[in-house]
C-alpha cells in the first residue's frame, strides 16, 4: 500500500518486554479474539457446559480475520475520502506495513477455519452462519456503503453487539438450563463491549463528552452489574462471578476515562498524545480480561 511509505512510527520499541508484548499483541490484532475466546469460555463455565476446543478456535480464528480485514479496508480506505488521516491509529498503520505478511497468515488461518466449520454440529453451524451474516452486513455498511447510509447505524455499537453475540453462541447454543440468567449476562456483556468501543472512538477521535459521558455510562453499567449480583434469578455462584468480571471492567474504563481527561488538559506534543493513544486503547481491550481473576476459583 502507498499507505504505508507515508505513515507515522508513534510505536517505538519499549524497553519493558511487558509493555512490548501487550503493544504487539494490540497491533497484531490478537486483543479481540483473546478477550471472545475468554468470555466464551466465561460463558460456558456460567452455563454450566463444555465447549469443545475447536468451537472456541472457529471463534478465536473468525474474530482475528474480521479484525484483520477491517483494518486493513480501513487503511485501504484511507486513500480516498471515506477515511480521513485523522481517523487512522498505528493499528492501521501497522497493517499497513505489514500488509502482504498478515495477508500470507491469514490464507492459511481461513482454511483452518472453514475445515474446523465443516465439523461442527449442524446447530452451531447455523448461528455462526447468521452471525457471519450480521458480520458481512457490518462490513457492507462500513467499507462499501455510502456514507449517507453509514449514518443509520453505529459502527461502535453495532461491533459491541456482534461481538457480545458471537461470543455468547457457543454457550448459549448448549446450555439446557433456563436461559434468562444466560441472557442477562450476554446483554451485560454487550453494554460492555459498546462500552469499549465507545470509548475508544470518543477518545481517539477527541470528540466532545456533552453528547456521551463515558464516566457515566461506566458507573450505570457497574451498577446494573451490582443489581444484577443481587438480584434472585441469578443465584448461581458462576454467574455472580460474571457479574463481578462486567462490573470490574466497566470500574477500569470508568477510571481509564478519568486519567484521558486529566491529561487532555495538559500540554503535549503530537508524538506524545499519539502515543498516549495507543496504550490507552491497549488499556481498554485489556480491561475486558478481568474473568482471567477468576480463572483459578472456576477450575
Amino acid at each position: 500500500m502507498a499507505l504505508a511509505a507515508q505513515i507515522p512510527r508513534v510505536c517505538e520499541r519499549p524497553r519493558s518486554r511487558l509493555l512490548r508484548g501487550a503493544l504487539y499483541w494490540h497491533l497484531l490484532s490478537l486483543d479481540a479474539p483473546t478477550v471472545a475466546v475468554l468470555w466464551a469460555w466465561s460463558f460456558e463455565r456460567a452455563a454450566g457446559v463444555r465447549i469443545s476446543v475447536s468451537a472456541l478456535a472457529v471463534l478465536g480464528l473468525g474474530t482475528w480475520l474480521i479484525y484483520v480485514a477491517d483494518r486493513l479496508l480501513d487503511a485501504r480506505a484511507s486513500r480516498s475520502a471515506t477515511v480521513t488521516g485523522t481517523e487512522l491509529r498505528e493499528r492501521h498503520f501497522f497493517h499497513a506495513r505489514h500488509c502482504a505478511t498478515l495477508l500470507a497468515v491469514a490464507g492459511p488461518a481461513t482454511a483452518v477455519l472453514l475445515w474446523l466449520i465443516a465439523r461442527m454440529p449442524g446447530i452451531d453451524r447455523r448461528d455462526d452462519a447468521i452471525l457471519f451474516a450480521a458480520a458481512m452486513l457490518y462490513f457492507a455498511g462500513v467499507h462499501f456503503a455510502l456514507p449517507r447510509a453509514r449514518r443509520w447505524f453505529s459502527r461502535e455499537i453495532t461491533v459491541g453487539i456482534v461481538f457480545a453475540l458471537a461470543t455468547a453462541v457457543p454457550a448459549w447454543s448448549q446450555t439446557a438450563r433456563s436461559r434468562l440468567p444466560m441472557a442477562l449476562l450476554v446483554l451485560l456483556f454487550a453494554a460492555l463491549c459498546c462500552l469499549n468501543t465507545i470509548a475508544i472512538e470518543v477518545w481517539e477521535q477527541s470528540r466532545s463528552s456533552r453528547r456521551f459521558s463515558i464516566s457515566l455510562a461506566a458507573c450505570m453499567l457497574a451498577l446494573c452489574a451490582a443489581a444484577l449480583a443481587f438480584s434472585s434469578g441469578l443465584r448461581d455462584a458462576a454467574d455472580g462471578v460474571l457479574i463481578l468480571c462486567a462490573g470490574l471492567s466497566a470500574v477500569v474504563l470508568l477510571s481509564l476515562d478519568a486519567l484521558h481527561r486529566r491529561r487532555s488538559t495538559e500540554d503535549a506534543a503530537p508524538e506524545d498524545s499519539a502515543r498516549w493513544l495507543l496504550l490507552l486503547r491497549v488499556a481498554a481491550d485489556a480491561a475486558l480480561l478481568t474473568p482471567l481473576l477468576f480463572v483459578v476459583l472456576w477450575r
